[in-house]
């Protein structure tokens, strides 16, 4: 009886294990040939994963950084900071006026103009000398003052004019930076999330509400299974798990979800997304322009491309990622959009996006992960850009 029972057991045993085999097996064998012959969007999600470590400040908590009614409008004077991630690591310079400082001595100048904007005018990545305003302002007889501000659009740099102008020096003209990538989803947000631009049947308090597709999900579980294989260190190293993962996505994005970069909401031809956002891009341009009058100053707008605006093999990588048709996408879309309201309201622009596009070596202007532009992106910005400040503002 007792042999009986333990062949049985071994048995059973023996079972368990062929199951186990016959579902380890055949993942093992995906996960070979995914290793070795992965299309090109599951060799970059896991780049990316491989870089995935937070900034050192990752948002304005901890900045040294000061904040009022109007939100945060400049760094403590005379401050000094790091941000590092994996693929960075930086130091931050702020002067005596809050700003950060372009690394540059200049002593004689005939103007002031402040470069107003996020992260991208600010520099996240790259050090103080290395900025586009500071290398424009290298090749300039202007000063140039980088008030870039991570994390801001539009709506909040016209409050940081309107309350910093007196503080510096009351100048007659001013850059407005324009990041393509998610400026105007940022606009549109700003409006939606400000208090009292809400229906009286929205409740603030209610975390459930999905005020706007990119800023939460209605697919809680989903995202709750994704958070878990994000934060799991041995799950989100597998790439049999990215491509499942992204054949979930697929099928959330064709419930109109829309779970993708800002810039491909903004692309798209058969979405409108981007139409949203220009109405209230036309009212902030006209609180903008009463400001000017106010306060007498001209200004110009220098638009920022998304790096997936110039690098066309991302672009068709991104497509495939997210399941995008390429006859849905205008990938200067965004742009053309700007300029037709810029030209209505007859405001002064430059658009280097065509320029950076046509660059050698497009795919390392922009850092993988982190999304910001890199040494060589901001000189090539500038580059683009050239005397084109100047010359507009004469």
């Amino acid at each position: 009886m007792l042999h009986i029972f333990k062949f049985h057991k071994y048995k059973y045993l023996l079972g368990m294990l062929l199951i186990v085999l016959g579902f380890a097996l055949p993942l093992f064998v995906f996960e070979i040939a995914f290793r070795m012959f992965g299309p090109d969007w599951l060799d970059l999600r896991m780049r990316e994963i491989s870089l995935n470590e937070n900034v050192f400040f990752d948002t304005d908590y901890g900045w040294p950084i000061e904040c009022s009614e109007i939100g945060c409008y400049k760094f403590v004077p005379n401050s000094e900071f790091l941000v590092s991630t994996n693929e960075y690591s930086h130091s931050v310079h702020i002067g005596s006026d809050g700003y950060r400082l372009n690394g540059n001595r200049i002593s004689d100048f005939r103007k002031t103009i402040p470069f107003v904007g996020d992260s991208f005018t600010f520099g996240v990545g790259v050090e103080d000398h290395q900025t586009f305003v500071s290398i424009l302002e290298r090749d300039s007889d202007n000063r140039y003052l980088n008030l870039g501000i991570p994390g801001n659009s539009i709506v909040q740099q016209i409050d940081i004019v309107k309350k910093r102008h007196d503080d510096l020096g009351r100048p007659n003209e001013y850059v407005f930076v324009f990041f393509l990538g998610n400026d105007f989803q940022n606009i549109l947000e700003s409006r939606l999330l400000a208090p009292g631009n809400f229906s009286d049947n929205i409740d603030l308090e209610d975390e459930e509400v999905d005020y706007y597709p990119t800023v939460s999900s209605n697919f809680s579980i989903l995202a709750t299974i994704n958070q878990f294989v994000i934060d799991n260190i041995f799950l989100r190293e597998l790439y049999t798990v990215q491509w499942l993962r992204h054949k979930v996505l697929i099928l959330v994005n064709q419930s109109n979800a829309d779970l993708m970069d800002p810039i491909f909401l903004m692309m798209r031809k058969d979405k409108e997304y981007l139409y949203e956002s220009k109405s209230i891009f036309v009212d902030e341009l006209r609180r903008l322009d009463d400001l000017a009058d106010a306060l007498d100053f001209q200004y110009a707008f220098l638009i920022v491309p998304d790096r997936h605006q110039i690098d066309s093999d991302l672009l068709k990588i991104r497509m495939d990622y997210y399941g995008i048709d390429s006859e849905d996408i205008d990938y200067m879309l965004p742009n053309n959009v700007l300029s037709i309201l810029l030209d209505e309201h007859q405001i002064t622009y430059i658009d280097p996006t065509e320029c950076m596009k046509t660059q050698d070596n497009v795919n390392e202007l922009f850092y993988i992960l982190d999304n910001h532009l890199t040494a060589k992106g901001h000189a090539t910005m500038a580059k683009c850009v050239g005397n084109s400040i100047n010359d507009k503002l004469e």
